[in-house]
């Protein structure tokens, strides 16, 4: 079961973003998930809590959890999250923000970022042609889950050289940051744009849409998630007889 992150559904790319991308490769993978109809308006809940109200915060990260629970069959499914700091914000809720019974359901649910289920679907991809190149920025949430060794696996499976910047650490987007005080993302990453000014790649690669935003606007480069490259390298050619 896949639960398309807000910051995915509202400032996705307007061609085929990481919520088609990933749904289409995981059925290619023959790993299918689907996207409840009811997803909108669900929200994991960060918005709230990184601001301070601690209200709105439990509020929406219980209703989550009602959902998540609902939809996943009573954690019989595990649920898919497309951005590292929604995964974390569900997976990682504080004590005292939920009530007893959705702290025991959330216990009972299996919470898995992209870029872990991109690796469970590997194995059953081919990829027939990589990518020359590609630079990854690994996102502080990505840090924080211990996903920024995988995410650096998965982009060596997509490119034959992957770059990663030694100041690829935070782009101060934080959540919505970026978008009301867009200096603060220019000046955090203004060192990773100077160290990949001189060089050009293939692929400009993340887990998370904020982040990707903060890190294009730094480059002018069209960072994206690693999903979407996945999802472009295992399509079947056309010539082509083996199915996927």
């Amino acid at each position: 079961m896949y639960v398309p992150s807000c910051t995915n559904r509202i400032f996705g790319p307007s061609s085929r973003g990481v919520v088609e991308a990933l749904v289409a490769v995981s059925a290619r993978a023959g790993m299918p998930v689907w996207v409840p109809e009811d997803v909108a308006g669900s929200c994991c809940g960060l918005p709230w809590s990184s601001k301070g109200f601690a209200a709105a915060h439990a509020h929406k990260a219980n209703e989550m959890v009602e959902r998540l629970w609902r939809w996943s069959g009573e954690g019989a499914l595990p649920v898919v999250i497309d951005a590292a700091s929604c995964t974390g914000a569900i997976a990682e809720v504080g004590e005292g923000v939920l009530s007893e019974e959705n702290a025991e359901r959330l216990a009972k649910l299996e919470i898995v970022d992209s870029v872990a289920w991109a690796l469970r679907l590997l194995p059953n991809l081919e990829i027939e042609e990589k990518v020359g190149s590609a630079t990854v920025h690994p996102t502080c949430a990505t840090r924080r889950l211990a996903l920024a060794h995988p995410l650096r696996v998965l982009s060596k499976a997509l490119a034959d050289d992957v770059y990663i910047a030694p100041s690829a650490t935070c782009c101060a987007f934080a959540g919505d940051r970026g978008f009301s005080h867009p200096e603060l993302t220019a000046s955090a990453t203004r060192p990773q744009a100077e160290e990949l000014a001189d060089r050009s790649f293939d692929a400009y690669l993340s887990s998370n849409r904020t982040c990707e935003i903060a890190m294009t606007r730094a480059t002018g480069q069209p960072y994206e998630s690693v999903v979407s490259l996945l999802e472009r390298l295992t399509r079947t050619s056309p010539t082509s007889t083996q199915p996927r």
